[in-house]
């Protein structure tokens, strides 16, 4: 699906997920839960996924509208807070709907690109010992494959994450250190130590933590290639460790 039609779809489904946490959190009455800057924050989120809306509404000519929600409508009784998510909830759908209704599958030429990532893979799940890294990656393969850009990058970013932490080492730094005097990757080779460190700082920020970041396809696709190329290196390092 078109780039921006598919970012703007992903930002709608994770508004949605966030109000639908945050409800849950309102009727089980956490303590020391700050509901009220959890409810400002996602009022935000929702006007600027409104405005991509809006833009692509205009080119697309969707005749549907969303209603302009502001923080003001809501005070502090719960049932006020009850009612202005599932007003948020309403007009996702009405967002999701009209958006997935427009969408078009990914290009052949994108869909040659996953081809060698999910080879890698096959050639992987036989040295791997644990069948969840596949999963993972599979799964992050299939939402890209989807256009769901922000699951794939997700997904992938976790695996990232957890296969780094198999390497030793406190820091991405020391864990580059560690492949280099074992030999798992060459000491010249400054470009693969710098795409480690990369990739680990991106899964780990730039996704993870970020709220209001969505990924690109090119960044998505962009993980899951790191995340073949940091399963690799952890496949070495499991060997490694077998032989002593």
């Amino acid at each position: 699906m078109e780039p921006e039609v598919a970012g703007v779809l992903s930002q709608f489904k994770s508004i949605k997920k966030h109000a639908s946490l945050l409800r849950q959190h309102i009727l089980c009455d956490f303590p020391y839960y700050d509901t009220k800057e959890e409810l400002e924050s996602l009022v935000e989120e929702f006007t600027d996924a409104k405005i991509h809306f809006e833009s692509i509404r205009h080119k697309q000519k969707i005749d549907i509208y969303l209603r302009s929600i502001k923080s003001t409508e809501w005070k502090y009784r719960t049932d006020e807070q009850k009612a202005l998510l599932r007003t948020i909830d309403i007009e996702c759908d009405k967002a999701i709907g009209a958006l997935e209704s427009i969408a078009t599958p990914l290009s052949k030429e994108e869909l040659k690109k996953l081809t060698p990532i999910r080879e890698e893979l096959e050639k992987l799940s036989g040295v791997l010992p644990d069948i969840n890294y596949e999963r993972n990656l599979s799964e992050a393969i299939d939402e890209y494959e989807k256009g769901d850009f922000l699951a794939s990058a997700l997904i992938s970013g976790r695996v990232i994450i957890y296969a780094l932490g198999q390497i030793p080492g406190e820091s991405d730094e020391e864990k580059v250190k560690f492949l280099r005097e074992k030999g798992i990757i060459e000491k010249d080779r400054k470009d693969v130590h710098e795409s480690i460190i990369k990739a680990s700082r991106r899964a780990r920020n730039f996704f993870s933590h970020n709220i209001k970041v969505f990924p690109r396809p090119s960044e998505a696709h962009s993980l899951l290639g790191d995340a073949i190329g940091i399963l690799e290196i952890v496949s070495k390092v499991l060997k490694e460790e077998k032989k002593s």
